[in-house]
């Protein structure tokens, strides 16, 4: 960001301060820890911590100025009073937008966006100077943190927004207000706070209400409620999808695994129909792939400006990683999990074991308020139709899930009782995914099981 603290105050509906017009603001933070001379502090009250109490120690690390909702004892430093400091940071993060006039696109859905966003940046990249919003920073706090990051002369912004109740798209989207809007798909995540999957089809699409004049939206063809909800709100969606027999443009679809872990999709656009190969495996990532080729195309992009981009990216450690030891490949997709997303990475692993056995390490899936227990209790009926060798589970729905499974189950524990357990097993060959909600730490388990097999990371995706 390259703004006085005049333009700030400005952009904040303040008054500028005698000094205020040669001040040159160098970044702007919300955690104290981190303020260097230069910075811009604003105190966000949280839930587990209030930053008006720390905006003496970000006055005495040298921020310029302190912006404050409430009274505070005065630091040394100049202190620009807001209502809310959130959204606050919210329009100061759209102020900086306007001056540097980037070309914003806006990434949401039920699962996928992190990937999308990535999948898209690699894509784009080699054309445009274009920035991104860090791993999963999507919130009130971090998607405008992320577009202050951003650099004058990054030409185009892509943002992933992340919701979890209602509201929480009225308040990112104005601050967003993209050009491209992408919606990769619904399904029953969160819903706790958006209620059931017809509240998350339109909390998602209530993004299409806040493009600017003249924007466009990439929309799954794959999804009815999305689909339908896009259409009460705009005439003209691009679609895509990951089935070939969709009535779309765009589309792709998963034709296997490589040896080697990597995946073999076919991808069609109007620039051409064919085969290639990409360092992600699976259905869901078919549809990424078709998600990314049709925004690429609105943004004047090729289908063979994906496929060079796509050849290009690295794996995340994180989502749906294969790692490959002793015989045995590991899928590490414990970045987070839905019912969408577990049933889609489920399926997929089943397909990658093919007549080899298929051992499942899975964790609850959190954020589902009353439909918790019907949600795992389907995701036992997955579990019985993809038929695992074994089914390691952590969490609380353990009987839920087993319930619906039908089978024998067994408690992960932590990675030394898992390791033991697996040990039990004898299993010289296979495939083992391992998936649970962030907040369970799935990773611990991927970790301890790939030192014990000295498995090292082959394809991947991301």
């Amino acid at each position: 960001m390259n703004l006085t603290l005049a333009e700030v105050a400005r952009c904040l509906g303040t008054l500028a301060d005698e000094g205020f017009e040669e001040t040159v603001v160098t970044e702007v933070k919300t955690d104290s820890r981190t303020v260097e001379p230069g910075d811009l502090f604003f105190c966000i009250a949280g839930e587990n911590f209030d930053g008006h109490e720390f905006a003496a120690q970000a006055a005495a690390s040298g921020a310029c100025a302190v912006v404050a909702s409430r009274m505070i004892e005065k630091p040394d430093a100049p202190v620009i009073m807001v209502r809310d400091t959130t959204a606050a940071l919210g329009r100061l993060a759209a102020c900086w937008r306007d001056t540097c006039g980037a070309k914003l696109v806006a990434v949401t859905g039920t699962a996928g966006k992190t990937t999308v966003k990535e999948m898209l940046y690699g894509v784009a990249s080699r054309t445009f100077s274009t920035a991104k919003n860090y791993r999963n920073f999507n919130n009130q706090i971090g998607l405008p943190v992320s577009m202050l990051k951003a650099s004058a002369d990054q030409e185009l912004w892509i943002m992933e927004l992340g919701i979890s109740r209602l509201g929480d798209m009225e308040e990112l989207a104005p601050v967003a207000s993209p050009d491209l809007a992408i919606i990769t798909n619904v399904g029953p995540g969160h819903l706790e706070g958006l209620g059931n999957e017809a509240g998350v089809a339109s909390a998602k699409t209530g993004l299409l209400r806040y493009l600017r004049q003249g924007g466009r939206a990439v929309v799954c063809k794959d999804y009815p409620l999305l689909w339908n909800a896009a259409l009460e709100l705009i005439d003209a969606p691009v679609g895509f999808s990951g089935r070939d027999d969709a009535d779309t443009d765009f589309f792709a679809v998963f034709l296997g695994a490589t040896p080697d872990g990597q995946g073999r999709f076919r991808l069609k656009t109007p620039d051409g129909d064919g085969e290639l190969t990409a360092p992600f495996c699976g259905v869901h990532y078919a549809e990424n792939l078709a998600c990314v080729a049709a925004a690429a195309h609105c943004l004047g992009l090729s289908r063979d400006d994906v496929v060079e981009g796509v050849h290009a990216m690295t794996a995340d450690p994180q989502r749906f990683c294969c790692k490959i030891g002793k015989g045995i490949t590991v899928i590490d997709d414990t970045y987070n999990a839905n019912p969408l997303s577990m049933a889609k990475s489920v399926r997929t692993a089943r397909e990658m074991a093919g007549e080899r056995p298929l051992i499942l390490v899975l964790g609850d899936m959190r954020e589902l308020g009353k439909e918790a227990m019907d949600r795992h209790e389907e995701l036992g009926h997955v579990l019985r139709e993809v038929a695992p060798a074994m089914v390691f589970y952590k969490g609380d729905h353990f009987l839920d899930v087993e319930r619906g499974f039908g089978g024998f189950m067994r408690r992960a524990g932590d990675p030394d009782e898992f390791i033991e357990a697996w040990r039990e097993l004898c299993i010289t060959e296979g495939v083992i995914l391992v998936k649970g909600s962030r907040s369970l730490k799935m990773e611990l388990l991927a970790n301890a099981l790939c030192r014990e097999l000295n498995a090292e990371p082959r394809g991947g995706a991301l």
